[in-house]
């Protein structure tokens, strides 16, 4: 435990520094945690005898976050021209590579890209929205707050299992315990570090979070329940790999930068 606590601790000044610090900082340092996601896909798909192209992934990777970080005006049509160019160069690889032929390791390829690059390029999306910075802490201690939640209300708790087959230590009190956590530390954040913020949009948003947070864990604890694999990886110690960390937030980024520039910002950005 105090392994855990003290990675947790050197993780959140990190960030905190990667995220005050913005510019090309914050590019790299997303761009090295996204290869890494990348790469423990690769690892764990392997296992099952599936190959994603990890470098071609890579090199579409820093290109598409590259464009998210220094085109302010950012066009998502990049996005599917990138999944599409991605399928096209997977396809002509397996073509020519005779010993793999297979549209099984083309649709995990594309898959990977989804699951770690479309998703990390939201932490990016955020930042260089106006207030950003606050924009960004905003969503991260929300998605904590709800991990924290459901993992304490859940041990004093937890009687009910939420999903079993997938994660055989998650309950349903857990689950709400996590998301009434959200609203209560996505309210108070707003409250006093963006005044501009309403109770009622910090409520929306903080069910939100509460809500795709949990199905981000869960979708990561079903990927390695199909490997067979504890963690993605031990990078981090006591908290496993850069996605056993991270899978909560990746989903809470996309749909935070929606309501928040939809509905908040009414699509006012710079």
């Amino acid at each position: 435990m105090l392994t855990r606590i003290m990675s947790a601790i050197v993780g959140i000044v990190l960030l905190g520094l990667i995220i005050n610090i913005g510019g090309w900082v914050f590019f790299i340092s997303i761009c090295l945690l996204n290869i890494f996601a990348i790469y423990e896909l690769h690892n764990a798909f392997k296992k099952n005898d599936i190959h994603i192209a990890s470098h071609l992934n890579s090199c579409f990777t820093i290109i598409l976050l590259y464009y998210a970080s220094f085109y302010h005006k950012f066009n998502f049509i990049w996005v599917p021209f990138s999944m599409v160019i991605l399928i096209v160069l997977e396809c002509l690889y397996s073509i020519i590579n005779n010993n793999r032929n297979r549209i099984i390791d083309v649709i995990y390829t594309v898959f990977s890209f989804i699951y770690t690059s479309f998703l990390f390029m939201y932490f990016i999306l955020v930042r260089n929205l106006p207030n950003g910075i606050n924009f960004a802490w905003w969503i991260f201690v929300t998605t904590w707050a709800c991990d924290t939640g459901a993992f304490f209300i859940g041990i004093f708790f937890g009687k009910k299992l939420l999903v079993p087959h997938i994660s055989p230590k998650k309950t349903v009190e857990g689950s709400l315990g996590g998301a009434l956590f959200s609203v209560v530390v996505c309210v108070i954040f707003a409250r006093f570090l963006l005044p501009e913020v309403g109770i009622v949009h910090a409520t929306i948003l903080g069910v939100l979070i509460g809500f795709v947070s949990q199905i981000g864990d869960l979708s990561a604890s079903l990927i390695k329940r199909y490997c067979r694999i504890k963690d993605f990886s031990n990078i981090i110690p006591g908290h496993g790999g850069i996605l056993d960390r991270l899978d909560s937030a990746l989903f809470s980024f996309p749909i935070a930068y929606i309501y928040i520039v939809m509905i908040i910002l009414k699509g006012g950005l710079p």
